[in-house]
């Protein structure tokens, strides 16, 4: 992992290498550049073998390769995982893609159709709570479109037990919500909305029940992942609710798995925003969502977590909790994110940093540049300098590091093998 001499991060900053191996985009709150839009249009385009020489430059316009390669953006395929969103009132997530609306929010679908071209029904958007491989259902607006796996081997119960689970998960979010909360709602043990019968919390049922759907159906989980997964061109994750996004992976991990997988295996790009860019990272704690009640309700055990992408310096406990690593592991770097970044959390972010930075020199027995280290809670640049030196070390980091990711801001992650790393560029 990290930065090497032989890496092509050492290329001059004004000359960017159009990388065609492994890579996915971490973003604050989705692209908002043309020149973030021609940087990832040039990547599908050269995936698929048809960007010629003179379109590489960085001079070139996103119109101009909107128009020239329309042909080529007409065929490709988009997943759009939309689960951070799914326990908010659907009203309200409905208004917030109204286009009209002048202070609407970025959604990747409306983004991909309107700067790139891309079909609308190119764009499959699930939310994978809803279990598309498994169960029949309607479109939601705002939330999913219609899913229609028709799995004729269901038992009778499936769907009924499943989506009573579901529902104890909103019932105690929306308990949470109330001012004053409910807190204990959802909770292991206690009598408030959302808490189960079983004594469970709300997050350990539904992983229980989960998981078993799973791993009872998984030829049809491998036939959705196959066309969903390994074939999309690329991934979207929206932004939303981080601690309910996670408690979604935690609840599917064998889905985390094959899209982290499909993603190292150059299968497929993944594309985070906010919520969705948290939960790919080491941690996703640094968020003012995690409220009282909300780690003891929608967090589901460790033991549901994959034991092929967490090991155990994940699982131990030191440095991140393991009730609040991302459930969906794409890096093994150790980065987390504090997206719609400010000065407020200035403090914070050099705190967690200058732990990683003790730790990574402690055990690595290198000498960190302090400036780069009291630089990296102000800016993206200095934190990924910060972390690309110590994910460079490879030695069994804890602490991970905080990249303060401003709104409009993202980075490109690209994954090499031979040796294996993981280099961190930022995309302006």
């Amino acid at each position: 992992m990290g930065l090497c001499e032989s890496c092509p991060a050492k290329a001059p900053p004004t000359e960017r290498i159009i990388y065609t191996g492994p890579s996915a985009w971490i973003t604050s709150s989705g692209f908002s550049t043309d020149t973030q839009w021609v940087a990832f249009m040039q990547t599908l385009l050269k995936r698929k073998g048809v960007l010629e020489p003179e379109d590489e430059s960085a001079s070139v316009t996103r119109k101009a390769l909107v128009t020239k390669y329309a042909d080529t953006i007409k065929t490709l395929k988009m997943t759009y995982i939309n689960d951070a969103s799914f326990h908010r009132p659907e009203h309200l997530m409905a208004a917030g893609r109204d286009r009209s609306n002048p202070k609407h929010w970025f959604w990747w679908d409306n983004g991909m159709e309107d700067m790139m071209g891309l079909p609308r029904e190119n764009i499959t958007m699930v939310q994978i709570l809803m279990k598309p491989w498994l169960f029949n259902r309607a479109g939601r607006l705002a939330n999913h479109d219609r899913q229609e796996p028709n799995v004729a081997e269901l038992g009778p119960d499936d769907d009924k037990n499943y989506f009573a689970a579901l529902q104890l998960t909103q019932d105690a979010y929306d308990a949470l919500k109330e001012a004053p909360p409910k807190v204990g709602a959802g909770q292991a043990g206690h009598k408030l909305p959302g808490c189960p019968a079983s004594g469970l919390s709300c997050a350990d049922e539904l992983a229980g029940i989960s998981s078993a759907l799973n791993t009872k159906y998984k030829d049809a989980l491998d036939r959705w992942c196959a066309e969903y997964i390994d074939d999309a061109d690329f991934i979207c994750g929206q932004g939303g609710e981080v601690v309910m996004l996670n408690m979604a992976w935690q609840c599917n991990q064998d889905v985390a798995a094959r899209l982290v997988s499909a993603v190292r295996g150059n299968k497929t790009v993944y594309l985070g925003l906010s919520a969705s860019s948290m939960v790919a990272a080491k941690s996703m704690e640094m968020t003012g969502e995690i409220e009282p009640g909300w780690i003891e309700a929608f967090s589901a055990h460790s033991k549901y977590l994959h034991r092929g992408h967490f090991d155990a310096t994940d699982l131990d406990g030191d440095g991140t909790a393991v009730n609040v690593l991302g459930a969906l592991p794409l890096f093994e770097s150790p980065l987390a994110m504090r997206p719609h970044y400010s000065a407020a959390w200035e403090a914070e972010v050099l705190r967690k940093n200058l732990e990683a930075e003790a730790e990574c020199e402690k055990e690595a027995g290198i000498q960190i540049d302090n400036e780069v280290v009291a630089k990296s809670n102000d800016g993206v640049e200095a934190a990924l300098k910060l972390l690309n030196t110590i994910s460079a070390a490879a030695n069994d980091q804890d602490n991970p590091v905080f990249v303060p990711l401003r709104n409009g801001r993202a980075f490109e992650v690209n994954f090499y093998s031979n040796p294996h790393k993981e280099v961190f560029y930022v995309r302006n």
